[in-house]
């Protein structure tokens, strides 16, 4: 016995220094010497994951299933794969399994918590998140889990309440800080403050751990008017979350005039392709940091309309259809001759947007969506464009300012990176204006808040929907918002973020210079 438990402790540690391969290989050896040991395929499984290869992770759980068919964790770690491919359903069936089988582990509830979460079942996933904490009261996962979704519903005391929980159980966790950040004015003597800081000068924390603390602190001293120290702890949390980025922005380019080249005035002009008829979709989209949340949460306050939030739908069907092995899009396939191609990616999207929501009208604020104006122009002639525009400054400063759960916003932690990919977006926007005049409603962020109600009626006037004085009163919506804009959503339209960029413009004056006015 005392072999197999200096075996299982070498591969404790092959695997926290994420030595996968060398894992798979001593696990093997070590189930050909003990064959029945559940614990050793369940850990093969868990490698393999790490190594992408999920097909022979889920044939190893199966295996592991033969040997002993109430092992709980065969049956939950099952459920994160299927998740990870969004096959939700199979997911909940693994998870449910998994609880049935040992009332007292309460990872299964939570990863249900996060399935309902994503399925926009915010009831249920507060439920299961509340038992996995019932199950085991210092399961912090949960704990965090239920205080971000809490944020996300406008429950902003609920939420500080279990955020503080996970941190008072893994000091150390510094995303749940800066979501604490987000929803806290800080003054002087604020102790979260002095908190923040007695982390960030802790020099036995990991270095990369702290970006998260930058951003936090960052928003603390702009809090107290601070503006160059705020600048000062902006620029290391970017800098730090740079270095773990790998991005281009000569491949953007290129990828930018691709998407010219082909969707070009006579292409677009001359083309009668139409994927469907349906008017289901309504596409927010521009810059991050643009009003995207705010025009949404004033859109989906209407009766007759859901709010979908930053859906991957489209980015996922471009992936599928239009790019190769290498990611790199070949837009050949969207050509005059293949009406039926465009239809099926048409129907695609429509089938998830149904499975989002049955209402008449669902809303997309995927901000990138803008790229595929000329796409969406075949796949939904009779769909709506809401372009929102924002001063460049304002943009480049706040997205400057914000740490983003997104992955794939890469540009957005250096000031120049910034200012090229805006400019590469303004160009494109200028672009589709010229060739698709008619497509693409324009809403200024500045005139939105100096004269909200007059523009409110005529967006909603534009989507051609009726008129719902509840639209004005979109702060009172008790909607899931699952981005940044989470806490600010809640209050009446404020004007203090108009202009903001002239707090840093010391700081950042040779970054504003390339952007255009």
């Amino acid at each position: 016995m005392k072999n197999i438990n200096q075996k299982i402790q070498e591969l404790l540690n092959l695997f926290k220094s994420k030595k996968f391969t060398d894992a798979e290989v001593l696990t093997r050896e070590t189930i050909a010497m003990y064959p029945n040991n559940t614990f050793l395929y369940n850990f093969l499984g868990l490698i393999l994951s790490e190594l992408k290869r999920n097909d022979e992770a889920i044939n190893i759980y199966k295996k592991g299933i033969k040997i002993d068919k109430n092992f709980s964790l065969f049956y939950n770690n099952l459920g994160i794969i299927y998740q990870s491919r969004k096959e939700y359903k199979k997911a909940i069936i693994f998870y449910n399994k998994a609880a049935k089988l040992d009332k007292k582990l309460p990872e299964p509830h939570n990863n249900l918590g996060n399935i309902y979460r994503i399925l926009n079942n915010e009831k249920k996933a507060i439920s299961f998140f509340k038992q996995a904490i019932n199950i085991k009261p210092s399961f912090f996962p949960s704990h965090f889990n239920l205080g971000v979704l809490y944020k996300n519903i406008g429950k902003f005391e609920k939420a500080k309440f279990h955020l503080n929980e996970s941190t008072k159980i893994n000091p150390h966790l510094y995303t749940a800080h800066r979501n604490l950040s987000e929803m806290t004015k800080y003054t002087k003597d604020n102790h979260h403050l002095n908190f923040l800081i007695k982390i960030y000068n802790d020099n036995t924390n990991n270095t990369i751990n702290k970006k998260e603390i930058a951003f936090a602190l960052g928003k603390a001293f702009e809090d107290m008017n601070i503006y160059d120290k705020a600048f000062k702890y902006y620029s290391v949390g970017n800098n730090l979350q740079r270095k773990t980025l790998e991005f281009s922005i000569e491949e953007e380019k290129k990828e930018f005039n691709l998407i010219k080249e082909k969707f070009n005035k006579k292409f677009m002009t001359s083309n009668k392709i139409v994927g469907s008829k349906k008017d289901t979709p309504i596409f927010i989209l521009g810059m991050p940091r643009s009003g995207t949340t705010l025009v949404e949460q004033i859109i989906s306050s209407h009766p007759d309309v859901f709010g979908g939030d930053e859906l991957d739908i489209m980015p996922s069907l471009i992936k599928k259809h239009l790019r190769n092995e290498k990611n790199e899009l070949e837009l050949s396939k969207i050509d005059t001759k293949n009406i039926k191609y465009i239809k099926k990616i048409a129907n695609e999207y429509l089938k998830e947007l149904i499975n989002i929501s049955k209402k008449r009208r669902v809303t997309d604020k995927l901000t990138v969506n803008f790229k595929w104006v000329g796409l969406i122009k075949l796949l939904f002639p009779n769909s709506k464009i809401i372009h929102c525009k924002r001063h460049s400054r304002d943009i480049c400063l706040s997205i400057f300012k914000n740490y983003f759960v997104n992955s794939d916003l890469k540009y957005a932690y250096d000031l120049r990176e910034i200012s090229n990919y805006y400019n590469l977006y303004d160009d494109l926007m200028n672009h589709w204006k010229d060739v698709l005049p008619q497509f693409i409603y324009e809403i200024e962020y500045e005139k939105m808040i100096k004269n909200n109600e007059a523009e409110i009626k005529k967006l909603i006037k534009t989507l051609n929907l009726k008129w719902n004085s509840k639209c004005l009163e979109f702060y009172k919506s008790a909607r899931t918002v699952k981005t940044i804009s989470d806490t600010q959503i809640r209050s009446k339209i404020y004007k203090s973020s108009i202009d903001s960029w002239k707090n840093f413009h010391p700081y950042m004056s040779d970054f504003f210079e390339d952007l255009p006015d």
